[in-house]
């Protein structure tokens, strides 16, 4: 049984990285105190089938048990770092943004690894910082860093500064609550036949001329103004889109027109029970929407 601490599984060239997987080693290494002589059988232990293979034909033709630690793991990097391209590493970096719901943190995160083969230098500090800020989204965080001062600006101090901004940000969305909307049940159905001309230059006029219609049948309970319903409000109507058959406008059904004197007389009680309805529907009804949408769901 192994007395090793910790465990770093083993190394597949095809779906790990070697530089991560050679870092890992070594630290698995000094922990455990493992003596020269045996750190280069901890490595080829460590290795998968396919990976040991490998690094057999690139010691070949000396045998790999007489390659010292050092050499396998010269000749192991050598394979698997290639040669890079400085400037196609900046393009990335420069070409970065932040992601929609990337938190600040993982952006600045991001960053820095993107800038690992760039060779930036000294000028580090200065990239990841101007890169921190103009790579941020529109929004409260982005506004906040642009009235900070670029001189005095790190990019620890940015990082501070955008997440106090999302914080406030969240802060604001949680307490805003959506205010009730009150609709009154008393109206006259004497702007009826007076909204009919302004409908024609407007569907909104339309709409308010119906309201007349769709509030006043007697029994005091406020209606959809687009429909004649009870059990819903205007903004939630499946008919906002419909185009009215009476009068030729958008935004409401004919039984509610203003346009049509009668239908102060005839609301149709889709939303009642259905003996309800049966008594109060007036014969001759000729609703094609109702008997279209005439769907009920019991809770």
């Amino acid at each position: 049984m192994s007395n090793f601490i910790g465990n770093i599984g083993n190394f597949d060239y095809k779906v790990q990285d070697w530089k991560t997987f050679s870092s890992r080693l070594q630290q698995f290494i000094k922990l455990n105190d493992v003596k020269e002589d045996s750190k280069c059988a901890v490595l080829l232990t460590h290795l998968n089938d396919e990976s040991y293979r490998l690094a057999r034909n690139l010691v070949y033709p000396r045998d790999l048990e007489a390659v010292t630690y050092d050499e396998l793991v010269k000749t192991l990097s050598d394979h698997f770092t290639p040669s890079r391209s400085t400037f196609a590493d900046r393009a990335k970096f420069y070409d970065a943004t932040r992601g929609e719901y990337e938190a600040a943190e993982s952006w600045a995160a991001r960053l820095r690894g993107l800038a690992i083969n760039c060779e930036f230098g000294t000028e580090l500090d200065t990239l990841l910082r101007d890169k921190f800020v103009l790579g941020m989204n529109v929004g409260a965080e982005r506004d906040r860093l642009f009235e900070m001062d670029a001189k005095t600006l790190t990019l620890s101090k940015a990082l501070e500064v955008a997440q106090q901004a999302a914080s406030a940000r969240q802060a604001r969305a949680a307490m805003v609550k959506e205010e009730p909307v009150f609709r009154s049940s008393s109206s006259t159905a004497a702007g009826s036949s007076g909204q009919r001309g302004g409908a024609a230059r407007a569907g909104g006029a339309a709409r308010a001329g119906g309201a007349a219609a769709a509030v006043a049948k007697g029994d005091g309970e406020p209606r959809c103004t687009i429909c004649g319903l009870k059990n819903h409000e205007a903004g939630r109507c499946r008919y906002k889109n419909y185009t009215c058959q009476k009068c030729g406008l958008k935004g409401h059904l004919k039984k509610v027109c203003g346009a049509n004197k009668s239908a102060f007389y005839k609301m149709c009680e889709c939303s009642d029970s259905d003996a309800e309805r049966d008594a109060k529907v007036p014969q001759g009804d000729d609703c094609k929407e109702c008997a279209l949408f005439n769907l009920r769901c019991k809770n």
